[in-house]
């Protein structure tokens, strides 16, 4: 059963005091002043709109919030749970309940009120079955809790001393001592707080893949390519700059880049997720347990736990000669124990992860000391080469066996992690300058290579062939950058979010734009929605004003009115003293 915790607030119109909503009722009355707030189903239906569509696509411990007029609510998913010990009410305690009940914990003793969702609510809260753990609306007919006598203890004896609520004047049973309640203690919990309650969904909404899960959550909203890194257990690591257009408090069109940096097992379930990084991530790399970050603002690389995101031991002794933000994204890549190779200034480089240099092959052997400072082409290139002076578009690449992938032109090359010359191969297709994460590697030795509209595999030998096609595949013409799982399975990414995963033999495991995902408005849809408010406001005040202008007209033909009066009021006023006058001489003549 899928659950999802909301906490509602609003303030209130009379005291303006907060007053916490703990129940979905049809009037609530403020806690400060006493004064009644009604709730029409309406405002329910625009309030729960946001929690009831995003609630079950919500990742683990991930908070959301909406709004409707006043009142404010923030929900989170999550399993009801006692409101006394934390303990988590059965699912099927909850289903058995036909129309309202009061459930007990069996540990803490504290009751919690369950009900169907009433029929008037229904057209308001589609897909929900039960409320739990609202306050009790007698409204509603909610069962009252069982009471239970409230005692106090006696200030000379300690024993229990029962009271009625009423009287604070009571007497020890035990000592007979006199004994006053005080106020704060009879009062005790009756100060109202915001608490959570649960709307349960049906049972036919089943939990979205986590996938799909991701993308709701908008992890794959990004505009250009992102950064992507795998491990050795096929852990997918990725980092994206999201872009989106919205209004501010003053209505005015504002734009954000949100960079995130997010974890994502095989299963396509999120390990985990950082928000609002200072930096843009211009290359990632995982190797034991470890994920380096390098930002595109110059900061020292950074190491994070590859488990957690949480950050390691300072990475700022790397390679502090070298500015490794400048270095494109095509001429770094990190190796399998944990050294940084690079491609700068026509040479290849190793740095360990104490940041000292390191002899870029294992055997130590090396082409510099041959004389032969110029290559150009990789056919020309022998075992162990370090120098690529006339190689600058070459773009490099570490595979989980420790393989080495030079990738220039149509040209790729391997070298075995002693140095030794594998193979290099012509691939057709289309082709890049320095192409950025255009290439990967699975742990046998197999290479995938993007050139233009087609994904070539070569073998481990330097056999090739054409496992994906733009027009066979549907794979979009635009730019891609891939990234490869040991076990040969492989992530494709392109621009605007659009990612796909492949199992080792090309069948498709995850596409993200078959997945709904919630709607990011243009730069041109919030300007027109920025029109459109302006547009009301202006109404809205021409309605002012010629509400004031109508209401002066009305006051002035009212004083108008009088004026003209005026005479003809003193007139009636002197005709009637004058009769009176008359009437008084005429009596005194008599």
């Amino acid at each position: 059963m899928i659950s999802v915790a909301v906490k509602i607030e609003t303030e209130c119109g009379t005291c303006r005091m907060p007053m916490p909503v703990n129940t979905l009722a049809r009037e609530v009355g403020c806690p400060s002043c006493g004064r009644p707030a009604a709730l029409g189903v309406d405002l329910w239906q625009a309030l729960l709109r946001d929690p009831l569509y995003n609630g079950p696509r919500l990742l683990p411990n991930e908070v959301r919030r909406s709004a409707a007029g006043k009142l404010s609510a923030a929900y989170i998913r999550r399993a009801p749970a006692c409101q006394g010990c934390e303990k988590a009410i059965p699912a099927s305690s909850i289903q058995a309940v036909v129309d309202q009940a009061m459930l007990r914990c069996d540990r803490c003793a504290v009751q919690t009120w369950v009900r169907r969702v009433p029929p008037e609510l229904a057209g308001a809260l589609p897909d929900i079955t039960h409320l739990v753990g609202e306050e009790p609306d007698r409204l509603a007919g909610a069962p009252a809790p069982q009471a239970e006598p409230a005692t106090f203890p006696c200030p000379q004896c300690g024993s229990p001393v029962a009271f009625d609520g009423v009287s604070r004047a009571c007497a020890c049973r035990f000592c007979s001592a006199s004994v006053h309640v005080p106020d704060e203690f009879v009062y005790r919990g009756r100060r109202r707080v915001v608490a959570h309650w649960y709307l349960c969904f049906a049972p036919s909404v089943v939990v979205r893949t986590p996938a799909a899960q991701a993308v709701a959550a908008g992890l794959f909203d990004w505009e250009g390519l992102p950064e992507a890194a795998v491990d050795a257990e096929g852990n997918l690591y990725c980092a994206a700059t999201q872009s989106r257009w919205y209004l501010d408090q003053a209505g005015r069109t504002q734009h954000k880049n949100d960079r995130v940096l997010w974890s994502m097992d095989p299963s396509l379930g999120i390990r985990w997720l950082q928000r609002d990084r200072p930096d843009e991530v211009r290359f990632l790399g995982c190797a034991k347990d470890t994920l380096l970050v390098i930002d595109a603002g110059g900061a020292p690389p950074l190491r994070l736990a590859s488990a957690t995101g949480a950050p390691l031991e300072s990475a700022g002794a790397v390679a502090p000669s070298i500015e490794l933000s400048l270095i494109e994204q095509g001429c770094l890549s990190y190796d399998h124990d944990g050294s940084l190779l690079l491609h700068k200034d026509g040479k290849l480089q190793r740095i360990g992860p104490d940041g000292a240099a390191m002899r870029v092959w294992a055997d130590g052997a090396t082409r510099s000391d041959t004389g032969e400072d110029s290559y150009w082409s990789l056919t020309s290139l022998a075992d162990h080469p370090v120098t690529l002076s006339s190689l600058a578009s070459t773009s490099i690449h570490c595979g989980p066996d420790g393989s080495l992938y030079l990738l220039d032109a149509n040209l790729l090359a391997r070298f075995e992690r002693g140095g030794r010359k594998v193979y290099c191969v012509e691939i057709g297709g289309g082709s890049a300058d320095r192409p950025r994460g255009a290439v990967g590697a699975d742990r046998d030795g197999n290479a995938y290579v993007i050139r233009g509209d087609r994904l070539v595999r070569v073998g481990a030998t330097g056999n090739e062939s054409v496992i994906l096609h733009v027009e066979r595949d549907a794979l979009p013409r635009s730019d891609m950058s891939i990234a490869v799982c040991p076990d040969g399975s492989f992530w494709l990414f392109g621009k605007e979010g659009l990612a796909w995963k492949f199992d080792p033999r090309c069948k498709l495991l995850f596409a993200s734009e078959k997945e709904p995902r919630p709607k990011n408005p243009a730069m041109r849809e919030v300007m027109d929605q920025q029109l459109e408010n302006g547009l009301a406001m202006i109404n809205v005040q021409v309605e002012a004003i010629r509400e004031d202008a109508m209401r002066s007209a009305r006051e002035m033909d009212r004083l108008e009115n009088e004026r003209q009066a005026r005479p003809y009021k003193y007139s009636w006023i002197f005709m009637i003293l004058f009769i009176a006058a008359l009437t008084v001489v005429k009596e005194c003549r008599l």
